[in-house]
């Protein structure tokens, strides 16, 4: 455990090192485009200034001494101009080095006039000139903390060397010279105080901006992550709806399927039957007579006609539910429609002396699919026929309306019949809870027609709903859209 720890400190001084490294780097070269960017400022300012002290030493002051000492930061001064406007980006070393070096001049020089006017009244503002100097140096200086003490030291030493050993000042003057010297290490101590925070600042800078980017990176991940998730969330919330789309299209195929079968097994096994065993008895020539042939015959009759109109239905529904049905709407005359089923179902009726009332207008027109609307129109009454008794009475209508801001054609079949409870309403067009009632004759049935009434209404975009209470008859209304 203690080897992984000394692992993981020696790693991290390691990493911190070259943090380090790489920020002192980064900020020497940043220190290198600041001087470059300022340095003909700074130097042309410098040769003014030395142009006028030049000027006053020899003409005013009359010192051609003092003139001598400036002439060397002078000319290291042009010649880093000149340099620098010949070409200011490169030869950055070498630009550096002469500033270095004008550094040093400069103090040179102003030793030198301390020098000059050791021994006169010129001394004190010399020496307040020396400390200017080197406080304007010190806020200039960009340098590492080894060239910075050269800087300082060179110079003050060759000064102070001179000063002890070939000028040896009096113990006044000495006093005087002497308000140099920890003006130099506050200087040293000023610049590098002023170095260092400048260096933090630019490391606090650079992390912050380091920070700032990963910050701007990672929320632009996080923006991407989550522009995937909620792209997965759609596509996982599709395909879940798409899957229960499916059970559902499955639960009522399967319902479907269910339905066919029961019809197949029942419906149509029992008139099969029936013909089945009158024909038999038809063949015993011997055993009826001619009133019960006649009877048998009409049976048989009554379930052929009764077994194909299921079939009918049946073909019709499978067709509906497999949606290979051809869906062709024309506009049409639905009196006709009407008085045609009327005809065909005439008989049915006649049994129970049922009567009909068509009050569709004779020029009335609707669009919709012509046999769709047939087989809607032959189920309806067929099914107002079976659930009336005795001399009842069927009325089918037809009129424009209003509903749901569109205009629609409804489509009407009314009987005085038995009529339906809320329970049986609530079924009536579900494949699930739909089942047969006997008619009032005990005819049977199979609840087929009005599922497939329903499947047709949709196929036009129409409606189907029923009006009905126990004892008072029910109204079929079927809303078509006009166009």
């Amino acid at each position: 455990m203690g080897s992984e720890t000394n692992k993981i400190s020696t790693f991290w001084i390691m990493n911190n090192k070259a943090d380090q490294r790489y920020f002192k780097e980064d900020f020497e070269r940043y220190l290198g485009r600041v001087f470059l960017k300022n340095l003909t400022l700074v130097l042309s300012l410098g040769i003014l200034i030395l142009t006028f002290y030049i000027y006053s030493d020899w003409n005013v002051r009359q010192n051609p001494l003092a003139v001598t000492t400036r002439l060397l930061p002078l000319s290291l001064i042009v010649i880093l101009l000149i340099t620098h406007l010949i070409s200011k980006h490169k030869y950055y070393k070498f630009k550096s080095y002469i500033y270095v070096s004008i550094y040093l001049a400069l103090q040179l020089m102003m030793y030198g006039k301390c020098l000059i006017h050791l021994h006169d009244d010129g001394l004190a503002p010399s020496v307040t000139g020396t400390i200017l100097v080197i406080f304007l140096i010190s806020l200039d200086i960009k340098q590492s903390d080894r060239l910075t003490a050269f800087i300082y030291a060179f110079p003050i030493t060759v000064f102070s060397l001179i000063l002890i050993f070939i000028h040896q000042p009096s113990s006044k003057e000495f006093i005087v010279l002497a308000d140099i010297y920890p003006i130099i290490a506050v200087g040293f101590i000023i610049n590098r105080m002023q170095y260092r925070l400048r260096f933090r600042l630019f490391k606090s800078n650079k992390l912050l901006n380091l920070e700032r980017s990963r910050t701007k990176t990672l929320y632009d991940e996080t923006l991407l992550a989550n522009d995937l998730l909620e792209k997965k969330a759609v596509e996982s919330f599709q395909i879940k709806e798409e899957i229960e789309k499916k059970n559902q299209e499955l639960e009522k195929l399967n319902q479907a399927k269910d339905k066919f079968l029961g019809i197949i097994a029942h419906d149509l096994k029992n008139p099969i039957s029936t013909i089945w065993g009158l024909s038999d008895l038809l063949m015993l020539k011997n055993e009826l007579d001619e009133k019960n042939k006649v009877e048998c015959i009409q049976t048989i009759n009554e379930s052929i006609k009764h077994t194909h109109g299921l079939l009918e239905n049946l073909l019709d529904w499978a067709r509906a539910q497999s949606n290979t049905i051809v869906f062709k709407p024309i506009h049409f005359r639905p009196y006709e429609k009407v008085e045609k089923e009327l005809r065909l179902l005439h008989q049915m009726a006649e049994k129970k002396s049922i009567s009909f009332k068509n009050t569709i207008p004779c020029g009335f027109v609707m669009f919709a699919d012509e046999n769709m609307f047939e087989t809607i129109v032959r189920n309806l009454i067929s099914n107002a026929i079976k659930y009336t008794q005795k001399n009842g009475k069927i009325e089918i209508s037809a009129q424009l309306i209003q509903k749901e801001s569109d205009e629609k054609v409804l489509l009407s079949v009314a009987d005085n019949g038995i009529g339906m409870n809320k329970s049986q309403l609530s079924g009536l067009f579900r494949i699930s809870d739909n089942t047969s009632t006997k008619g009032t004759e005990n005819e049977a049935g199979t609840g087929l027609g009005l599922l497939l009434c329903k499947e047709f209404i949709d196929i036009h975009n129409g409606i189907i709903c029923v009006k009905s209470k126990p004892g008072e008859g029910s109204v079929f209304q079927c809303f078509f859209p006009l166009n």
